[in-house]
C-alpha cells in the first residue's frame, strides 16, 4: 500500500504511479491541459492502477457524448478487474461504484457514492473535484455546498491542493448568492494556489452578478497569464470577458473575442457550444448583426443529433438550430427524445421529461412565430431550470429567451415578473433596463 501526497492509501504497483496521479489530480483541479499527460505517466508506471482508470472513465463521461460511454465502460472494466485482482481500499471501491452508476446513467447515485468516499477520506481531492463537477452538471447547488462544507475544515493551508478546494467553495458561495464572501474566498484561493482558474472564475461570477463589468475586465486581464496552460475552460473565461464588454456596449471587442478566442477551436464540446451559442444569442437580442457565425454551430448541432446525454447541451444546440433556420431538424430531434424518455430511468431522461423537453418545445414554438405558446409552456416551470445544470450566468440565456417571448406575446404581467425575478439575483443590465423601460412605456 502506497500513500498519496495527502496521506491517503492508494492501491498501486509503483510509487511513481501515485506521484504521477497526484500531478493528474492537481491538473484536474486547475483545469490544465497537461492532465492527459499526467494520466499517461500514471499508466506508464502502473498500467492497472484502478483509481487512474476511474479517472479516465469519468473524464469520458464529462464530455456528455453518447460515443464516450463505451470508452467509460472499458475504463470501468479495467478498474474493477484491477480491484478484484489486487484488492482495494473502501474509498476506491466506492469510486468504482460511482463510475458504474454514472455509466448506467444514474448520475445522482454516482454523487451519493462519491459523497460516501469523501465521508471516509475527506482529503480525497479526486472525489471532491469529481463530485463538485458532477453536481454542477445536475444543478445540485445544495449538494455541492453541503459536500464541500462538510470536508472544508480538513483542508488547511498546508494540505496539498487546498487552494483549489477554496476555489470550489468560492464558486458554491457565489451560486448561493453569498457574493461578498465568495469574492473573499476566491481571492484567498488564488493566494494559496495562484494557478486556480476555477477560483478566478468564481470571482469573475461575482463581478457578473453584481454588474461590475469594468472590474471584471481588469480581473480577467490579471489572470490572462495562466490561460495558455488551461484546457478548453480558457474559452469560457474569454466568454466571461466578452459578457463584460457586452454589458459596457463595447461590441467590437465582443466579436473580436468570439472569433479570436472563444471559437478558435470549432469543436462540438457542449461547453464550447454553450459559450458560443449564448453569446451570439445575447448579441442578436440586442440588435447586433453576427453575420454567418451561426452557420457552423447549426451544422454541429445537426450532426450531433438528439444525443440525450445532457439536457443542458440539448438546449444550447436547439438555439443554434433555430438561429440556423433548421426548425425541421429540431422538431425531429424533439420527436426522437419524446420516444427515448418513455420508460427510461436514467437521470437525464428525468430532467428531459420535467424541464428539458418543455424548453426545447418552447424554443421551437417561439422560432415558429408562436411566442405565446412558448410562454405557456415554460413560464409555469421556469423555477425548475436549475435542474438543467450550469451556472446562473449560463442559465441567464434561458431567462432572456423567456422574457423576450413574453414581451413578443404581449404578456406584460409575466414579463414584469420575469424581470423582477432576475433583479433579485442579478444586477440590472442594459438588456433588462431596455425591456423594463419598454414595458413601462406600454403600460403608461
Amino acid at each position: 500500500m502506497i500513500h498519496d501526497c495527502r496521506g491517503l492509501e492508494v492501491t498501486a504497483a509503483d510509487p511513481a504511479a501515485v506521484l504521477a496521479f497526484d500531478r493528474a489530480i492537481e491538473a484536474v483541479f486547475g483545469h490544465r491541459a497537461d492532465a492527459g499527460a499526467a494520466i499517461q505517466a500514471t499508466f506508464a508506471a502502473d498500467p492497472d492502477m484502478a483509481l487512474c482508470w476511474i479517472l479516465r472513465g469519468a473524464a469520458n463521461l464529462l464530455l456528455a457524448k453518447q460515443e464516450s460511454v463505451p470508452l467509460a465502460e472499458e475504463a470501468l472494466i479495467r478498474a474493477e478487474r484491477s480491484l478484484a485482482l489486487r484488492g482495494g481500499t473502501a474509498r476506491e471501491q466506492l469510486l468504482a461504484g460511482a463510475l458504474r452508476a454514472w455509466v448506467g446513467g444514474n448520475m445522482r447515485q454516482a454523487t451519493d457514492r462519491i459523497d460516501e468516499a469523501l465521508g471516509l477520506d475527506p482529503l480525497d481531492g479526486f472525489a471532491l473535484k469529481l463530485g463538485h463537477g458532477l453536481k454542477f452538471m445536475l444543478g445540485d447547488l445544495v449538494g455541492m455546498r453541503r459536500s464541500l462544507e462538510r470536508v472544508l475544515p480538513h483542508w488547511r493551508r498546508d494540505v496539498p491542493d487546498a487552494g483549489y478546494v477554496l476555489g470550489c467553495h468560492a464558486f458554491v458561495l457565489e451560486e448561493s448568492g453569498d457574493l461578498v464572501q465568495a469574492e473573499r474566498v476566491g481571492r484567498q484561493a488564488l493566494e494559496w494556489a495562484p494557478g486556480d482558474v476555477w477560483g478566478a472564475h468564481a470571482v469573475t461570477h461575482v463581478f457578473e452578478m453584481q454588474g461590475r463589468a469594468g472590474d471584471g475586465i481588469v480581473w480577467l486581464a490579471s489572470q490572462a497569464a495562466q490561460l495558455p496552460a488551461v484546457n478548453n475552460f480558457a474559452y469560457h473565461m474569454h466568454w466571461h470577458r466578452a459578457l463584460f464588454h457586452l454589458a459596457l456596449g463595447e461590441i467590437d471587442p465582443v466579436l473580436d473575442l468570439y472569433d479570436g478566442a472563444i471559437r478558435t477551436a470549432r469543436t462540438d464540446d457542449f461547453r464550447d457550444m454553450a459559450n458560443a451559442v449564448s453569446l451570439l444569442w445575447r448579441l442578436e437580442a440586442q440588435g447586433i448583426d453576427v453575420g454567418r457565425r451561426w452557420d457552423e454551430l447549426a451544422e454541429l448541432a445537426t450532426a450531433r443529433g438528439a444525443d440525450p446525454s445532457l439536457a443542458f447541451a440539448l438546449a444550447h444546440r436547439a438555439f443554434a438550430l433555430v438561429a440556423g433556420r433548421r426548425l425541421d431538424v429540431l422538431a425531429r430531434q424533439i420527436a426522437e427524445l419524446e420516444v427515448w424518455v418513455v420508460d427510461n430511468a436514467t437521470c437525464q431522461a428525468g430532467v428531459l421529461r420535467v424541464i428539458g423537453l418543455p424548453l426545447l418545445r418552447a424554443i421551437l414554438a417561439e422560432a415558429a412565430g408562436h411566442p405565446d405558446q412558448a410562454v405557456d409552456i415554460l413560464f409555469p416551470i421556469r423555477h425548475r431550470l436549475q435542474s438543467l445544470g450550469g451556472s446562473h450566468a449560463q442559465r441567464d440565456l434561458f431567462h432572456w429567451f423567456l422574457t423576450d417571448a413574453a414581451i413578443a406575446a404581449g404578456r406584460r404581467t409575466e414579463a414584469f415578473e420575469l424581470l423582477a425575478d432576475r433583479t433579485d439575483r442579478h444586477a440590472t443590465t442594459d438588456w433588462a433596463a431596455d425591456r423594463l423601460t419598454g414595458l413601462t412605456a406600454i403600460a403608461a
